[in-house]
């Protein structure tokens, strides 16, 4: 083989078995610690991706692994942290497209230095805010509980929300390690 030559990284074979749907978790494993950046790319691209793997594959030298990551809606809430602190704009902007990333790294992110990263958050959180009406009840057991509490009566005993505080009797006992002043 002549020196310095290289096949292409997506002409592997380990890039197409890296594809298959049916692969062990050894397999997985094995594939992410390989050299071939394509291969942990499509890896990393993965929804049955272990979190060991998944941590390690997001501090990887290569953008388009942990464009990758950002991008995979299995990625979780301090991985997409993580990657929202990354110099590279395509990794930015595959975590502000992450279906699951939290609105709360979208908006730190939409006060980047990128004019680029800055347009794309701004356009998710229009997006965003577009897409959830403001009547949509995203905690149904919490409402169900507020209705049944207009339902109860409440006892004179309990404090109302409505009602002012009672005031609270002032502390009479004596405080450790304080004397009074003697007389005399």
């Amino acid at each position: 083989m002549a020196r310095g030559f290289n096949y292409a990284p997506g002409a592997s074979d380990d890039v197409e078995l890296a594809s298959r749907a049916e692969l062990s978790r050894a397999q997985i494993q094995s594939l992410a610690g390989g050299k071939n950046p394509v291969v942990r790319e499509r890896i990393a691209g993965r929804g049955d991706l272990p979190l060991g793997t998944m941590v390690g594959l997001a501090h990887d030298r290569s953008a388009e692994v942990r464009a990758a990551i950002a991008g995979n809606p299995r990625a979780t809430e301090p991985i997409l942290e993580r990657l929202a602190d990354d110099r590279n704009v395509a990794v930015l902007q595959a975590v502000i497209g992450n279906p699951v990333v939290p609105s709360a790294i979208v908006e730190k992110l939409a006060f980047h230095r990128k004019d680029e990263v800055r347009s794309v958050a701004v356009r998710r959180l229009d997006s965003i805010a577009d897409a959830v009406p403001a009547s949509v009840d995203h905690t149904p057991e919490l409402s169900e509980r507020a209705r049944m509490a207009d339902v109860v009566e409440l006892r004179q005993s309990q404090v109302s929300l409505h009602e002012p505080a009672p005031e609270r009797p002032t502390r009479t006992a004596p405080v450790r390690g304080f004397r009074p002043p003697a007389e005399g």
